[in-house]
């Protein structure tokens, strides 16, 4: 069995790789799969959240990848064409839509639940959750209310969305910790390390009244 001596450049690339393994080693893993619910922050650490749910208690570990958005209100008159938004609407007799909410995503979150499907939270009210690029915008006025009829396209289809005025438009922005404060609403996203510990994913602190 023979043996070579390594080169100095062989030597630094063996060392790299044994300390690339090591540092993977020790990190957290995470399953694939993701579990969200809503609620409000009932306590917060430097380690850990705890959000109160109708359901009961449920904790999440904070990492340096968990990612924390909140939710800034904004006009009917910042949803342009290019953005990529989510909406809670009805389906009206002529075959357009109408919102009740509009959450336009933070750029990170494009492609996010892509799609246009019955309203998850209430399958039966008839409402529908649509997730899409906003493709047009034109003002308009449906029954003398001065709105904003907007074009959303998705993959496999599109629809007209009328966005009424005094409706909830939220718009997602990231934020940090200092974000996330005792009492408030939240939608937490966790997913399960190796060991079976909730992580948290993704946070967003939700606008009041949403």
């Amino acid at each position: 069995m023979g043996f070579h001596r390594l080169k100095q450049g062989d030597h630094w690339a063996c060392m790299l790789i044994c300390a690339s393994a090591l540092f993977l080693s020790e990190m957290p893993s995470f399953a694939q799969s993701t579990t969200t619910v809503r609620g409000k922050i009932a306590s917060i650490t430097s380690q850990e959240v705890t959000v109160s749910t109708p359901a009961g208690e449920v904790k999440a570990l904070l990492t340096d990848k968990t990612v924390i958005r909140t939710e800034v209100p904004v006009d009917l008159a910042d949803i342009k064409p290019g953005m990529y938004l989510g909406t809670t609407a009805t389906r009206q007799p002529d075959g357009t839509f109408l919102a009740s909410e509009v959450h336009i995503f933070s750029e990170d979150q494009r492609g996010t639940g892509e799609g246009h499907r019955p309203l998850g939270s209430d399958p039966k009210s008839g409402a529908t959750m649509t997730n899409a690029n906003v493709e047009r915008v034109e003002d308009v006025a449906v029954q003398e209310i001065q709105g904003r009829l907007i074009n959303l396209k998705y993959p496999g289809g599109e629809i007209r969305v009328f966005v009424p005025p005094k409706i909830p438009i939220v718009k997602r922005v990231i934020a940090d910790r200092t974000a996330l404060m005792k009492g408030a609403e939240v939608s937490l996203q966790t997913a399960r390390t190796s060991d079976g510990t909730p992580a948290a994913a993704q946070i967003t602190v939700r606008a009041a009244g949403r």
